[in-house]
């Protein structure tokens, strides 16, 4: 994976269902790709500061406290 050195890091998610989940972030967009304590995710809803992330391989196993890159 490529370098993280100019990548905002979260770790406190808000909410998580089966195949999403949402984070207070800034600065991001739709169709932005992250991931998800290692799972690849998309941004498919912004609300204010509030984005919500489709998990492609599915939020189980992810802590509210996992590393959104």
């Amino acid at each position: 994976m490529a370098t993280k050195a100019f990548q905002k890091i979260y770790t406190k998610i808000t909410q998580i269902t089966k195949a999403t989940c949402s984070l207070k972030a800034a600065g991001v967009g739709y169709d932005e790709l992250a991931t998800v304590n290692g799972k690849l995710a998309q941004v498919v809803k912004i609300t204010g500061d509030e984005v919500t992330l489709q998990v492609f391989e599915g939020t189980e196993g992810i802590p509210t406290n996992a590393e959104v890159v």
